[in-house]
């Protein structure tokens, strides 16, 4: 796998990769805490978190664009575009003429750029690898995107209490630059498209609908979505932790534990999904359901503690569970889809996830308003717990072998109802 960095041109992408998730990483952590420290009301971190995840719901519509754009264009001007945002955040700042409405809207742009990186990124391997190289080349981007993500937003919380949101933002800039700096050593043979052979973003958009049409059929017709309901609802308490624990963490001790508390998280989640190969073998239903149940105790915990370290261990903690459970649940649907239609399927439920994140952050905020931060923060116990239930009550989850013993045909398609 070490061997595709030898070409230079994929080199310069990967590094480019791991650049660009960092800035992407500090720029989502810091814009939290800024507007809570400009404002010290979930309410308005409610909304900066819905504005920072909502473009992720709309990714599908650029991928039309990217076919039509040249690929090192996109991502060079992407980075360019991006730094420029984010470099206005602190210039405001220090002049005295920022506001929470010009943080939240630069930020709102800063991430409707950035869903054209990844689909570009991704297009480009082809282009620059040959075919038998892909699979490995495709596993250490994933590798980049994701792994990095875990470790970069315990990284940025953290950074947040040694230097300050406003000047996180200055170094992020600076990785724009240094991702410009390695896109633009990439080159490639970029063959000429015919007009016609261009795909219209109409076009495209109609084929993305078909598909996703399809995969929400068969998700309808199928048992999936009792699997993806846990997954669904852990998205949504994630929206709300999000949009309070700036509030909540500074009803533990300051800025200091909201950093403390996101490093938990990424750790928690991280070891989580390390940890859940060694339940491979063990029934599912019964590994989901004491996972949660675990998460739910030690996320209790973490609320009802007086120390704020402990609580922040505790919540550490109580994400590990989660961890293995979500990694678990997508391992086992993996296994008994049909590889034609695991694309479609999973674009469906990408999309259901995806769109419960900003929801919970808007949620969470606007009752953080009415009944406190610390209590939105403690039903993330009782949200687990009721998963433990859901999970429990149904006798076909509950009985669940391991996932590596799931047979599509008996664990796949729909009783008829009696």
């Amino acid at each position: 796998m070490l061997k595709l960095f030898k070409n230079r041109n994929f080199s310069y992408l990967f590094w480019g990769r791991v650049i660009t998730n960092m800035g992407d990483s500090l720029y989502n952590v810091a814009a939290m805490w800024l507007v809570y420290e400009m404002t010290h009301s979930p309410f308005y971190t409610g909304i900066a978190g819905a504005l920072i995840m909502i473009p992720q719901v709309l990714e599908f519509l650029v991928g039309p664009l990217v076919d039509k754009w040249r690929l090192r264009s996109i991502l060079l001007f992407t980075q360019l575009f991006q730094g420029l945002l984010i470099l206005l955040i602190p210039i405001t700042y220090y002049l005295g003429f920022s506001s929470v409405w010009l943080v939240m809207a630069l930020m709102f742009g800063v991430v409707a750029i950035e869903q054209f990186v990844y689909p570009a990124q991704s297009a480009m391997i082809p282009k620059v690898l040959s075919k038998e190289e892909l699979p490995e080349a495709n596993s250490l981007m994933n590798i980049a995107y994701k792994g990095s993500d875990f470790l970069l937003t315990a990284l940025a919380g953290i950074l947040i209490v040694k230097i300050g949101a406003i000047n996180i933002y200055l170094i992020n800039s600076i990785t724009f630059l240094l991702a410009i700096m390695l896109f633009k050593n990439i080159h490639y043979q970029d063959k000429k498209v015919k007009v016609e052979e261009r795909s219209s973003v109409k076009v495209g958009f109609q084929m993305y609908k078909k598909e996703l049409l399809e995969g929400f059929s068969f998700v309808k017709d199928s048992t999936i979505l009792q699997y993806i309901i846990p997954l669904i609802i852990a998205n949504f308490v994630f929206g709300m932790i999000n949009a309070i624990l700036p509030a909540y963490a500074d009803l533990r001790g300051g800025e200091s534990y909201y950093g403390y508390y996101l490093a938990s998280l990424s750790i928690g989640m991280l070891s989580g999904s390390l940890l859940a190969t060694y339940f491979k073998n063990i029934p599912l239903g019964s590994v989901i359901i004491l996972s949660f149940l675990f998460s739910s105790f030690a996320w209790g915990g973490s609320f009802l503690v007086g120390s704020s370290i402990l609580s922040v261990i505790l919540f550490g903690i109580s994400s590990i569970g989660i961890g293995i459970a979500n990694l678990l649940i997508f391992t086992m649907i993996q296994s008994i889809l049909p590889e034609d239609m695991m694309g479609r399927v999973f674009s469906f439920i990408s999309s259901i996830a995806t769109i419960l994140l900003p929801l919970g952050s808007f949620i969470g905020g606007y009752m953080a308003t009415i009944i406190g931060s610390e209590y939105i923060f403690g039903a993330g116990s009782l949200l687990c717990l009721a998963i433990v239930v859901y999970w429990t009550t149904n006798h076909s989850l509950r009985r669940l072998p391991a996932y590596l013993e799931i047979n599509p045909d008996t664990h796949l398609k729909k009783k008829s109802a009696s």
